[in-house]
């Protein structure tokens, strides 16, 4: 038996025990707090580093990846059985617990660049390094100093850093929810997905352009991870789009930005929002209600994107026949173990549990119909890639406490909420503008749940201090990192759909950066407004809201394309500005000197809607009076398909 065979049987053996041992500790208590922590350590790291056995290709390669997974196994196993010694030891370790301590972190980092590459890595390094020896630093940035002892203690072996809060997260509430997302193949639910994405595409002009957008917004709803949504539905969406004439670079930002969104859309939205809820204190339930309607209002504005660029490009995508039997199929297979997770978390029981049950409940339904019928090794190998995926995700959450304890011990977190506080001069939209610079640089090449836990813990306090709720000032946080996926210049998403698209990388992430504007727009919405999220200050401005913002996206997304029906002209394109700007105005600003100012914005923002609406709409009947004007004189209707809409 070949070596890859044997690495790829242990990863199976091991995925399926890492997916048992979590299914198992939903339901009953197997370990305490600390111990839980050491075996889930102990499974990622085994994971993480057998998989890169797998695909390594020489002999040395094999070996190292093999003798650090035994190592990481036997650190794990370490801490485990020596919890009470090390709790009554913090920051004082001796050398065998100093030379543990220094073997987790190193392995922590080096797991975590297998698995996300090196920019993380060499951020928590920079970490670690300002830890030992930034009291040698001037300035306001010195701490007072600290032993190795002490540092290695602090970030490993003395039971915080490395294990902490965000392990504690991966363990007991995202893995499960990642297992629960692996599913989705093995169910064969992405066939139910690309259905429903072929019914919007007969609604709106477009078609694959639409069916990229619905199909990926649903997967994203349980797999929250761009880059893994791209790879998932761009297979089969962008060589669809480039045949019926989109541009490969549009091909490839419109399937970004539509897995991009998977992020901030319910139930599931990745392990971010489990932070959130972490650091709010509040049930998971409460974030997921909180972030419907701003995933609703981005998904709105990227199918209006999708929908004046196919107007644009006289795009006439064939309307594609609905499988409905499939769909009634397949629908239920989908709606009742979402239903039951959405159910669960609502009635407060634990993600862990949600998930355990969205996972039982799937897998059962699953042999209920023929053509979804997995077979027993299917289903094996999919719970097992799931867990592979959930330790990458784990690993990244163990790193991020690394740089999460160095904040908080060197007292560098308070330092830099300061340094943002003195360059705002505590103007609120200074320093909004300083968060989000800070969330989109630490989101380049970083997991979002990084990049949000580093601007949860450093700057959003600050902006909480400013009046801003912490639900909204932790939203603007999150959303800025999750965007950070398709902004130039790293673009993650983006580059997954250029490589799968063939384009030109920059042009991808500029196409995307424009179909994700509201993405840049809905945070600010949310801070200003935060009715947004379902904590309206006003029942009367809330109203209003609910007229105003959605108009106001439509019209700035359609003066972004200049079109709408059809192509503007000069001046709708100013009144698109105008429309975009008073709605904005109105959800924005309340009383400006005492006076009722909101009103009259709404009021003129309706009135210049509804004027370019009619404006459009006569401009439409005729373009398509025209060909039937020239087939009835017998003239060739050349341009029918360029002014056919969908």
């Amino acid at each position: 038996m070949s070596f890859v065979a044997i690495t790829r049987g242990a990863l199976l053996v091991l995925g399926l025990a890492m997916v048992a041992y979590h299914m198992i500790g939903s339901q009953i208590v197997l370990a305490g707090y600390v111990e839980n922590q050491a075996i889930h350590l102990a499974f990622v790291l085994l994971l993480v580093f057998l998989h890169s056995a797998s695909v390594a290709q020489s002999f040395f390669l094999r070996f190292w990846n093999l003798l650090l997974a035994g190592i990481g196994l036997a650190t794990s196993a370490f801490v485990y059985f020596n919890v009470g010694h090390l709790e009554e030891i913090v920051g004082f370790p001796g050398t065998i617990e100093v030379v543990v301590g220094v073997t987790i972190i190193a392995l922590v980092i080096e797991a975590t660049r297998r698995g996300w590459g090196m920019v993380l890595p060499l951020v928590a390094c920079i970490f670690i390094a300002y830890f030992l020896w930034g009291h040698l630093i001037p300035g306001p940035l010195n701490h007072k100093p600290f032993t190795f002892s002490y540092v290695v203690s602090y970030l490993s072996i003395g039971l915080t850093g490395v294990f902490g809060e965000f392990l504690s997260i991966s363990a007991d509430q995202v893995f499960l929810f990642v297992v629960f997302g692996a599913l989705l193949s093995v169910i064969k639910i992405n066939d139910l997905f690309f259905e429903i994405g072929k019914a919007a595409g007969r609604v709106f002009s477009g078609g694959p352009g639409q069916t990229a957008v619905i199909s990926s917004s649903l997967v994203g709803t349980v797999t929250g991870a761009a880059v893994a949504n791209v790879a998932i539905t761009g297979a089969f969406t962008i060589p669809f789009m480039k045949k019926v004439g989109y541009r490969p670079e549009e091909a490839g930002a419109i399937e970004a930005t539509a897995s991009t969104g998977g992020q901030i859309m319910p139930p599931v939205m990745g392990a971010s929002a489990f932070l959130m809820a972490s650091f709010l204190g509040q049930p998971y339930a409460a974030v997921m209600a909180a972030a419907v309607i701003p995933a609703l209002l981005y998904y709105w504005t990227v199918i209006l994107g999708v929908q004046f660029l196919s107007v644009k490009r006289g795009i006439v995508a064939p309307v594609e026949p609905v499988d409905r039997n499939l769909v009634m199929r397949r629908l239920p297979l989908f709606l009742v173990p979402l239903g039951i997770m959405i159910g669960m978390l609502a009635m407060n029981y634990s993600p862990n549990k949600a998930a355990f049950w969205a996972i039982s409940v799937a897998i059962a339904m699953s042999y209920l119909t023929v053509d979804t019928r997995p077979t027993v090794g299917e289903v094996l190998k999919c719970l097992a890639d799931g867990a592979v995926t959930g330790a990458q995700i784990g690993i990244s959450l163990a790193i991020v406490g690394i740089m999460a304890q160095t904040l908080l011990t060197t007292g560098l977190g308070n330092k830099v909420a300061g340094l943002v506080e003195l360059l705002s001069g505590g103007n609120l939209l200074m320093a909004l503008l300083l968060t989000m610079l800070v969330s989109l640089v630490l989101g380049c090449g970083v997991p979002t749940a990084a990049a949000y836990s580093l601007v949860a813990i450093v700057v959003v306090p600050t902006i909480v201090k400013m009046g801003v709720s912490p639900m909204a000032a932790h939203f603007f946080a999150f959303y800025f990192a999750v965007i950070s996926a398709v902004t130039p210049p790293v673009a993650l998403a983006s580059l997954a759909g250029a490589g799968i698209a063939r384009a030109s990388y920059l042009r991808t992430s500029w196409e995307a950066f424009k179909l994700a504007i509201s993405g840049f727009i809905i945070p600010f919405l949310v801070i200003y407004n935060s009715a947004i999220i379902l904590e309206p200050t006003s029942w009367q401005w809330a109203l209003g809201t609910a007229v105003a913002v959605p108009i106001g996206m439509t019209a700035l997304t359609a003066a972004i394309y200049n079109c709408g029906l059809v192509p503007f002209r000069p001046i709708e394109r100013l009144m698109a500005i105008l429309c975009g700007a008073m709605m904005t105005g109105y959800a924005v600003f309340r009383h400006v000197d005492e006076l009722p100012l909101e009103y009259p914005m709404l009021a003129l923002g309706v009135v210049l809607a509804a004027t370019l609406l009619r404006m459009q709409r006569l401009r439409y009947l005729e373009q398509q009076r025209r060909p039937s004007m020239h087939e009835a004189d017998g003239t060739p209707a050349s341009s029918a398909a360029s002014t056919r809409q969908g």
